[in-house]
C-alpha cells in the first residue's frame, strides 16, 4: 500500500494520522476555501517533493514528474495536500474534538521559535505566506494527531502476519552486516587503561575481508563479534541476535546514511559487499538475504511495523476521503504557469 502525501503539513511537526472514522458520511460541508497563504505552503511543500524525485532543481521544468509535466504535477499535488488540510479540519469538527491548552501554548512557542527566531518568515515571506498561515498549518497537524491517538490502538491490532510480510518486502532488506568504526587516533597523554584498550579498528576490518575472502562463513564472523567483549568495546558490531542473525532496515530509518542506503538497495542477494560509510565514520561489511514470512525476526520488529502499517492505512484512508472534497475557491488559486514563474526565479 503506497502513499504519496506524506508532507503535506510541516517538517517541524509530527504527521500522525488514522482513518477508521473517516468513512462516508463523515463530511460536514460539501465545500471548503482555503487562503492563498495556505495554498501557497502546500505548493512549496509539492515543489519540494518535485526537486527530490527530479533529483533537484536542475532543469526540472524540462522533465517530466511521475508522467505529467513539472507544474502540472505540483499544482495537482498541492491541490491533494490542500484537500487532506481540509478533511481534517472537518474530520476534527464532526468529532467535536478541541486542541487543549497546553495545545495551544505548543503552537505558539513552535510559531515564534521557527518563523521569528529561526526565520522560517523571512523564507515563507517570498511567497506571501504568513505567520497566521504557518501557525494554521500547526494546528491543522496536531488534529492529525489526535485524530490518530484516537484510533491507534484499534488499527494496530487489525495489523495481520501477512501485511507485516508485505511491508518488509515492499519497504525492507533483511541484512547480515558487520560495521567496523574507523580507528580513532589515541592522545598522547592517554592513560595506560586507554592505551591498553585501544585497538586498531582499521586493521581489524581488513583482517575480516581477507579471512572472508579466503573462504571463511559471514555468519561465524558475526557471532565472533558478538562474542568478543573487547570488539564491542571498540565500537565494533553486528547483526547478531538471540533470535536471527539477520538485522531488518526499513527504507524509514533515518539512522542510516544516504549512501549506505543506496548500496544497499543496488546490492545483490547473498553476495559479500564492502562499504566505506564516510558520513557515518564506519566500514561495513554486509550481505543482503531474502525475506521468508517465517523469518524468526519479524517479532523483534513488530511493535515498529504495526504502528507504520497502522499509519499508511491512515493515510491511504485520508486520501480517499479528501478526494470528496471540492475546494470553493479552487479557479482562483495559483495555476500552472504561474506556479512555474513562482518557483523559476529562485
Amino acid at each position: 500500500m503506497k502513499t504519496k502525501i506524506k508532507k503535506r503539513i510541516c517538517q517541524t511537526a509530527m504527521l500522525m494520522v488514522t482513518g477508521c472514522m473517516m468513512t462516508g458520511n463523515a463530511m460536514a460541508k460539501d465545500s471548503n476555501e482555503i487562503s492563498d497563504g495556505i495554498y501557497s505552503w502546500f505548493l512549496v511543500q509539492a515543489y519540494d517533493d518535485a526537486c527530490k524525485i527530479n533529483g533537484g532543481k536542475t532543469d526540472i521544468w524540462e522533465h517530466e514528474i511521475e508522467g505529467r509535466s513539472a507544474e502540472e504535477w505540483i499544482t495537482e499535488t498541492a491541490k491533494s495536500y490542500t484537500k487532506e488540510y481540509l478533511a481534517v479540519e472537518q474530520q476534527f469538527e464532526e468529532q467535536k474534538m478541541e486542541l487543549t491548552e497546553e495545545e495551544k501554548e505548543t503552537i505558539d512557542f513552535t510559531v515564534e521559535r521557527y518563523w521569528n527566531e529561526l526565520g522560517y518568515g523571512r523564507y515563507y515571506a517570498e511567497y506571501e505566506i504568513t505567520e497566521d498561515d504557518f501557525a494554521h498549518i500547526l494546528e491543522n497537524s496536531n488534529k492529525m494527531s489526535k485524530l490518530y491517538v484516537q484510533e491507534r490502538e484499534a488499527l494496530k491490532e487489525e495489523v495481520t502476519q501477512k501485511e507485516m510480510a508485505s511491508y518488509i518486502e515492499e519497504h525492507g532488506s533483511l541484512v547480515q552486516y558487520i560495521a567496523v568504526p574507523y580507528t580513532q587516533p589515541l592522545d598522547e597523554n592517554a592513560e595506560e587503561s586507554e592505551k591498553d584498550a585501544w585497538m586498531d579498528t582499521d586493521a581489524v576490518y581488513e583482517e575480516y575481508k581477507e579471512r572472508l575472502e579466503s573462504g571463511e562463513n559471514m555468519e561465524d564472523l558475526i557471532r565472533e563479534v558478538n562474542g568478543e567483549k573487547e570488539l564491542q568495546a571498540a565500537g565494533i558490531s553486528s547483526s547478531y541476535s538471540d533470535i536471527c542473525l539477520e538485522t531488518l532496515f526499513l527504507d524509514s530509518n533515518s539512522s542510516l546514511s544516504t549512501g549506505f542506503k543506496k548500496k544497499l538497495k543496488e546490492a545483490p542477494e547473498d553476495e559479500i559487499v564492502c562499504f566505506d560509510d564516510e558520513a557515518q565514520y564506519h566500514q561495513i561489511i554486509f550481505m543482503k538475504k531474502a525475506f521468508r514470512e517465517d523469518w524468526a525476526g519479524i517479532e523483534l520488529y513488530r511493535e515498529e511495523l504495526t504502528e507504520l502499517i497502522a499509519e499508511e492505512k491512515f493515510n491511504y484512508d485520508v486520501a480517499q476521503w479528501s478526494e470528496e472534497i471540492e475546494i470553493a475557491n479552487e479557479d482562483d488559486l495559483v495555476g500552472e504557469e504561474e506556479a512555474k514563474e513562482m518557483f523559476s526565479e529562485k
